[in-house]
């Protein structure tokens, strides 16, 4: 089927309800969602000052309007208050995870960039519920896009942890494979080596070279 093009304020509604949260209604503020990845950095459940937002619900979707660029959104599976700079996003006869992928578009972004004032730009409602998108007829179209970006995001979340791990092994053993202050033998070293290291000046470990010249194709 062919897709149709409707504008943004056709397929998803601003939600304004106010209400402070609570232990059923906690709070979600910028500082708790990890940028671009879309994933909660804590559990916000725990959290027990009380503040102000936009209600939500697991059906809804979020977007940071401050400073769009930084790309803020969630997916919640939960309701709650959305504290701060969030547009609320209900979806309007569209699948709420093509909505959630819509708003990562580069065609979304370009527009909600599009924002009024310089050190904390917004993104304007104006402009972007009036811009039109290309949207499947089909339901299941739509689902199938969602969850085929659902099924890339948890690899690629999956391949975060393991960067997260090496990268927190790596800082662990090139703190105990080169030897502490005063010491000349490290804490872990490879079975073969066993005679002490040597004290040496930086100065006769590396030569700082100046010759100058400029770039070239053999020297970019």
């Amino acid at each position: 089927d062919a897709w149709e093009q409707r504008k943004f304020s056709e397929i998803a509604l601003r939600e304004s309800t106010v209400q402070e949260s609570s232990r059923d209604f906690p709070s979600v503020e910028y500082e708790d969602v990890i940028v671009e990845a879309g994933r909660l950095n804590k559990d916000v459940n725990q959290k027990e000052v009380v503040k102000k937002g936009i209600v939500f619900d697991g059906s809804q979707v979020l977007y940071g309007k401050l400073r769009p660029y930084l790309h803020n959104w969630l997916n919640p599976d939960f309701s709650g208050v959305a504290v701060g700079d969030w547009w609320v996003l209900k979806p309007i006869k569209v699948d709420k995870s093509f909505l959630y992928r819509l708003i990562q578009t580069q065609q979304f972004d370009d527009i909600a960039n599009q924002s009024a004032g310089s050190k904390m730009p917004r993104a304007d409602w104006n402009l972007v519920s009036n811009l039109e998108f290309a949207v499947p007829v089909a339901g299941d179209e739509q689902s199938k896009i969602g969850g085929y970006f659902s099924s890339l995001d948890t690899l690629i979340t999956l391949h975060q942890r393991k960067y997260d791990a090496l990268k927190t092994m790596k800082k662990t053993l090139l703190s105990k494979m080169f030897p502490k202050d005063g010491e000349d033998v490290p804490e872990i070293r490879f079975k073969e080596f066993t005679d002490a290291w040597e004290q040496r000046k930086f100065s006769e470990i590396a030569l700082r070279e100046s010759t100058v010249q400029e770039s070239s194709r053999d020297f970019p």
